[in-house]
């Protein structure tokens, strides 16, 4: 079951349909109290399936640090029919956790009630009390009425209160009624009750987890109107193509408006044998149907009633057709790796139906082929885009069962290896734990991306780390080996991992200084990803919740691109305020991406000099040097590099650089000492700041007059508002 639930004191408990296993003895990921259902597996066509989930967990306050004294486990009821499993913990000494899950013969929910107690003399307010999806594999959907990922979401009344974890061949749901807050990534859905707990108050909390044996939400519906007692009425049907053949396991797809009136995926049905059937509640839907290979029906419009059956049939579906593209350096006429994406034509909701992302192969650069439903589409072929080239369309119309061949080449406006400087995204996630993207996928992303190096680096595990630096290899390409440690109080890149069998486990149940610690005894490096999001090392400090407290002993801070704009800020002003301190930690940029078919590899990227022949080693240090600066987009070449310290007469400073974006510059700004965010976060304090007019490349000299010993970097914004944060120059006034 390929499981980590592996300790002789974990607890595994099955029934016909599902089987979970909680974490007792095993450490679960991501630093979370031991209790945790970390391994799931559901029963298809009388077989087991791999493990599905990473963690099935309450959360006592979101994803902040949790600080738990004690961890207890007993079985309070074990029949033939039936098991009842009691987990307590505590929350920050005060709040007594205790949760109980029940599993019974027949049903494919498990019931989840936990009851949380103050008994401290402290008032907790606004807690985000609920529970935590986390999957191995697959999509995520819901809650209903949101799109956008990210922490501190509010739900509306009118949202769906439950999330799912599926693929084509399984469905794992959590449903939570009545949920206020909601929080959501690639890999995992939160739902959460927002409590605020006075001394000796307690509150319980209810939810249901469903496993179901194929990927549609119609028995997941089923048991969430169930739940809830709510009415509703029955649609089916069948589907059929256009010359009357049965499809055989049609997906039937549910859309429904908002409020404010804009139509999002609600529900889908799988058939069988070109048959369906879904229950829904009250309500108007617009209706369509797809299928694997086939083209999107029309769409039809139903207003369910309780108690009522409606029948929608389709018969205007067709195969597809298939899709070869070759894609090259529009000088050198070389392959070039590349990465294809649908930008305009038939949409698929359900997500396993049809991709809408593509890479060229590995083996094969510059080439690749898919298929696609029949239609008109719009596709976007790039490498690089957004720093080094533009991304290329190509206008496609897509014909039932034909062949349509495709070239594309791509023009490098930027050769930044050539002059010394390469590009690495130093937070990249696999598919271990809540990250998806298969290594071979991992790699192509990145060299479609335009990376100079390899990288990865999963939660607690290089359980990947020499399968993707085989397939750098296999394209001659660096690669730097890392890991993610991950305690609940702060994420932390280590960088290089060795790969020679030597002891490389770093304990996340650690203190700070014991993680920075084993990753001195490796000579690695040490990055502290996401400050300052809710588990992020600086916020946890901030908020006395770091075990063992505060430890300096780290070199690198990220810019993470896959946060919010405002933690960011919080990070680089906080870098800033080390450097006035003549304290020398440097930026580097990660994506943070576990998904590279929703997200590009290098959004945001670390871009560091290099003399001479290129060596990791010579990267490294480049790094640790602060050589280097993180960038969205805009590419900047001092004349005296970043991270260095230039002696000059008091008074007379001249900062020289060129700067250039492939989207045209914007804006420049010099920072140094006491420049800082106002509460627009708009930069203010600053030494230099001048606004262009869609400029690409701009060679600028900036005369200033240091009056004691200082620093200067750069901040550069292009016309998309993508921002390039350097590393300081040093300036010591002789």
């Amino acid at each position: 079951m390929n499981g980590i639930a592996l300790h002789e004191e974990d607890i595994t408990i099955s029934n016909e349909f599902y089987k979970v296993a909680f974490a007792i003895g095993t450490t679960p990921p991501w630093g979370i109290p031991h209790g945790s259902i970390v391994d799931s597996a559901i029963m298809v066509d009388g077989e087991w399936t791999d493990n599905r989930t990473a963690l099935i967990d309450f959360l006592p306050h979101g994803w902040s640090a949790w600080p738990s004294t004690y961890q207890e486990v007993r079985i309070l009821e074990q029949s033939g029919d039936r098991v009842v499993v009691e987990i307590k913990r505590d929350y920050d000494e005060n709040i007594e956790l205790v949760t109980t899950y029940t599993i019974e013969s027949g049903n494919q929910l498990l019931a989840v009630s936990t009851s949380m107690t103050n008994t401290g003399t402290k008032t907790y307010d606004d807690l985000l009390a609920g529970y935590s999806l986390c999957m191995l594999s697959g999509y995520m959907f819901g809650p209903w009425g949101t799109t956008e990922r990210g922490y501190g979401q509010v739900g509306e009344e009118w949202f769906g209160d439950y999330v799912l974890g599926y693929d084509e061949n399984f469905a794992m749901a959590i449903h939570y009624p009545g949920f206020t807050d909601f929080a959501w990534g690639t890999g995992w859905r939160d739902l959460y009750q927002k409590q605020t707990l006075h001394p000796q108050d307690s509150v319980r909390l209810d939810a249901w987890i469903q496993f179901e044996d194929v990927g549609s939400t119609a028995q997941v519906m089923e048991a969430n109107l169930q739940i809830k007692e709510q009415q509703y009425g029955n649609v089916s049907g069948t589907v059929k193509s256009t010359a009357g053949d049965i499809v055989q396991n049609p997906v039937v797809i549910f859309e429904k408006a908002t409020p404010e009136g804009e139509d999002f995926l609600y529900a889908w049905a799988v058939g069988e044998n070109g048959s369906y059937e879904i229950p829904l509640p009250e309500g108007k839907y617009t209706v369509h149907a797809a299928a694997k290979g086939y083209s999107l029906t029309s769409k039809q419009d139903v207003a369910v009633a309780a108690g009522e059956n409606f029948v929608l049939n389709f018969g205007d579906i067709e195969t597809g057709g298939n899709v070869a593209i070759t894609v090259v350096d529009k000088k050198t006429q070389r392959p070039m790796d590349a990465r294809i994406e649908v930008v305009e034509g038939p949409e698929i909701l359900v997500e396993y139906v049809g991709a809408k992302t593509f890479f060229t192969e590995l083996n094969t650069p510059g080439t690749t082929s898919f298929l696609l439903a029949q239609g008109d589409y719009v596709l976007s072929v790039s490498n690089g885009a957004g720093f080094t080239s533009r991304p290329e369309t190509i206008e496609l119309s897509v014909t039932s069962e034909g062949d349509h061949n495709l070239s594309q080449a791509i023009e490098l406006l930027v050769d930044l290896p050539g002059s010394g400087w390469y590009a690495s995204d130093l937070h990249h996630h696999s598919d271990i734990l809540d990250g998806v993207t298969p290594p071979e996928l991992l790699v192509r992303s990145q060299l479609a991306s335009g990376l100079d190096v390899i990288f990865v680096s999963d939660h607690d595990s290089i359980g990947n780390n020499k399968t993707v630096g085989e397939f750098a290899q296999s394209r001659d390409v660096p690669f730097a080996s890392g890991i993610e440690v991950s305690p609940n109080w702060g994420h932390i890149n280590v960088l290089p991992i060795p790969l020679d069998d030597q002891d490389v486990a770093i304990d996340p149940s650690g203190t700070a200084a014991s993680i920075f610690a084993k990753a001195r005894e490796m000579d690695a490096l040490v990055i502290i990803a996401h400050p300052y999001i809710t588990y992020g090392y600086f916020h946890s400090n901030e908020q006395d919740m770091v075990p063992g407290g505060w430890d300096a002993d780290f070199d690198l801070i990220e810019i993470n691109g896959a946060i919010s704009t405002k933690d960011n800020h919080k990070a680089l002003q906080r870098t800033w305020e080390f450097w006035n301190n003549q304290e020398k930690y440097y930026l580097v940029g990660g994506s943070d991406v576990h998904d590279v078919l929703r997200y590009p590899s290098g959004n945001i990227r670390t871009i560091a000099q290099v003399d001479g022949d290129f060596s990791l080693n010579k990267y490294y240090e480049s790094l640790k040097k602060g050589n280097s600066y993180a960038s969205y987009g805009p590419l900047v070449y001092p004349e005296h590099n970043f991270g260095e310290t230039v002696q000059v007469d008091s008074g007379n400073f001249e900062l020289n650089f060129k700067t250039l974006s492939v989207n045209g510059i914007a804006k420049i700004t010099v920072v140094t000492e006491g420049s800082k965010f106002n509460d627009e976060w708009e930069i203010e304090g600053y030494a230099f700041q001048q606004t262009y007019d869609e400029s690409a490349e701009e060679s600028i000299s900036v005369a200033l007059n240091p009056e004691k010993d200082t620093w200067y970097a750069l901040v550069i914004e292009d016309t998309e508002g993508n921002w390039a944060m350097t590393n300081p120059i040093w300036v010591n006034i002789i």
